[in-house]
C-alpha cells in the first residue's frame, strides 16, 4: 500500500503516493486512431479472425486472374473476333465479387459483428469512457478499423485484377481503353467495403453479448435479407437489392456491362439506394447505441 514511509536511521519521510503523469499526452482529436489501431491489432492477433479470409480472397484473386489470362491465348482471341460469347472470361472480374462477398461475410462474423458487443461484455466501455474518449471517437475508430479490414477483401484483390488486366493489354491504345476498369473496381469496392463494415457493427451495438450479436447479424444476413431477395427475384427485382451481396453483384455487373441470364439481380439504382440507406442507417444505430451505453459508464463523455 502506498503512503508515507520512514527511512530507517534518518527520520526522513518520503512521499510514495501520487506522482504526476510525465508521459506522452495525445490530443483528443487523435483518440479515434488509438481505438482503430486496437481494433486492427485484435483482428490480426490470432490465425482464425482475419488471416483465413485473406487467404480465401487471395485464392479468389488468383483464380479470377487465371481466367483473365486465358484471354491472351490465340484460340480465345480468334473465338472473340468471330463473335463467340466468352462470358466466363470477359466477366471474370465482376463475377469474382460473388465470392468476395462470401469472404467479406466471414470477416464480419469473426470480427465485425462481435467488436462492440465484446467491449460491452468485457466491461471495456468503462475503461474507454472513464477517460476523455467521446462516443463519436469510439464509433469513428471502430468504423475506420473495420473499413480497413473490409478493404483488404473488396478493394485489394479487385484492384490487383484491374491492374493485371491493364497490364495484359497488347498495345498502349488497348491499355488506355482498359484504364476505365480501375475506377469501376474502386466504386464497387467502396460500396461493398462501407456496407460490410457498418452493418455488422450495428448488430454488434444492439447486443450486449457477442453470441447474441453474432446470431442477430447472421439471422439478418443469411435468413432475413436473403428471403426478401428471393421474393424480390420472383416478384419485383428492386426488392432483392435489400441483400447486400445481390446489391454489390448488381453494381459490378452493371458497371462492367456483363449480362448473365441466370442471375436475377436488382437494377443499379435500387442497389445503390439499398447500400447507401443500410450503411447510413447502421452508422446512426451505432452512434445512438454507443452514446446510450456510454452514459452508463463511469465518467462517460458526451
Amino acid at each position: 500500500m502506498n503512503g508515507p514511509a520512514l527511512t530507517p536511521g534518518k527520520g526522513v519521510i518520503h512521499d510514495l503516493g501520487y506522482a504526476r503523469y510525465a508521459g506522452e499526452r495525445r490530443s483528443p482529436a487523435t483518440l479515434w486512431r488509438v481505438i482503430m489501431r486496437q481494433h486492427l491489432s485484435y483482428a490480426w492477433k490470432t490465425w482464425w479472425r482475419l488471416k483465413p479470409w485473406l487467404l480465401l480472397a487471395l485464392i479468389i484473386t488468383v483464380v479470377a486472374g487465371g481466367f483473365m489470362y486465358l484471354q491472351t491465348f490465340d484460340t480465345i482471341r480468334a473465338l472473340k473476333q468471330m463473335g463467340a460469347p466468352v462470358r466466363m472470361l470477359d466477366g471474370a472480374l465482376p463475377l469474382a465479387y460473388d465470392f468476395y462477398n462470401r469472404a467479406g461475410f466471414m470477416v464480419t462474423m469473426t470480427i465485425g459483428a462481435a467488436a462492440i458487443a465484446r467491449d460491452q461484455e468485457t466491461g471495456a466501455f468503462t475503461f474507454y469512457f472513464s477517460r476523455p474518449v467521446r462516443p463519436l471517437d469510439y464509433v469513428i475508430g471502430k468504423l475506420a478499423g473495420q473499413v480497413i479490414l473490409m478493404a483488404t477483401i473488396f478493394l485489394a484483390g479487385p484492384v490487383a485484377l484491374a491492374l493485371f488486366r491493364i497490364g495484359m493489354s497488347a498495345t498502349s491504345d488497348e491499355a488506355l481503353d482498359q484504364l476505365v476498369i480501375l475506377p469501376k473496381v474502386l466504386v464497387v469496392g467502396a460500396f461493398a467495403t462501407v456496407a460490410y463494415a457498418a452493418m455488422p457493427l450495428a448488430a454488434s451495438a444492439l447486443a450486449g453479448r457477442r453470441t447474441i450479436a453474432l446470431g442477430l447479424w447472421a439471422a439478418y444476413y443469411i435468413v432475413g435479407v436473403s428471403t426478401i431477395a428471393i421474393i424480390g427475384a420472383l416478384t419485383w427485382s428492386p426488392l432483392s437489392a435489400v441483400d447486400p451481396a445481390s446489391a454489390v453483384d448488381a453494381i459490378a455487373f452493371d458497371l462492367f456491362d456483363v449480362q448473365v441470364a441466370e442471375a436475377k439481380l436488382p437494377p443499379l439504382w435500387a442497389a445503390v439506394v439499398s447500400l447507401v440507406a443500410q450503411s447510413a442507417g447502421a452508422v446512426v444505430i451505432v452512434v445512438k447505441q454507443v452514446t446510450k451505453v456510454s452514459q452508463g459508464a463511469v465518467g462517460g463523455s458526451s
